[in-house]
């Protein structure tokens, strides 16, 4: 599959959860994460363990900042409510999926991949002074960058890092050439586009209609 239909698919992934219904977005939970621990699972079990507090802190805000009936066994002044929990896993259930299809997006394509399917999807910005190329090479950049940092021992990121990979981008060496390849899509990744196209205005008619 073509890097730009990969990142599109990732990008109807995330928009369409706002449409599906509870059991549909367990559902896509369950599969995304499966697949994501199937091909990267060190690396998709790593950041999870990393979104723990945050998963924890979401579920806390909506168990006990939401409406609706008490969980029985606890302090009246101190209940989660059940649809407190619900809605609080049903946030988490997104965050995963989230996760998961960006961890399937960035273990089937590589770095140079990904930038020419980004590249390809701010091209029609150029219309309107966008520089499409400059900010491409920027962020190849400044990816590397992060990768050569992240390398060394001990390394922790600080807002200095972050000064740095400006300057770092900005004193660009003259004979440093960026090569993007764009390869042609094939049968597949036409019908996919022809897919997400026709189920994008589908959830606009559903939406606007209903």
């Amino acid at each position: 599959m073509h890097s730009f239909v990969k990142i599109l698919v990732f990008i109807f992934i995330l928009l369409s959860m706002s449409f599906l219904n509870n059991g549909l977005v367990w559902l896509l939970c369950m599969f995304t994460c499966i697949f994501a621990a199937k091909l990267q699972f060190k690396d998709f079990l790593r950041v999870v363990k990393r979104m723990r507090w945050l998963f924890i802190s979401i579920f806390i805000i909506y168990a006990f900042g939401t409406p609706g009936e008490y969980i029985q066994g606890f302090p009246i002044n101190f209940a989660p409510t059940i649809e407190g929990c619900v809605l609080g896993l049903l946030h988490i259930a997104k965050l995963l999926i989230a996760l998961a299809t960006l961890s399937l997006l960035f273990s089937t394509s590589s770095k140079e991949q990904l930038m020419t399917g980004l590249y390809l999807l701010l091209l029609p910005l150029k219309r309107i002074g966008f520089n499409t190329e400059q900010f491409t090479a920027r962020l190849i950049l400044t990816l590397d960058y992060v990768e050569d940092l992240a390398v060394k021992e001990n390394f922790k990121l600080s807002f200095n890092h972050l000064a740095s990979m400006n300057l770092a981008t900005e004193n660009l060496q003259n004979d440093k050439i960026i090569i993007l390849q764009v390869f042609p899509f094939k049968l597949i990744d036409k019908v996919i586009i022809a897919i997400l196209i026709l189920s994008v205005s589908l959830f606009v008619y559903l939406r606007v209609f209903f």
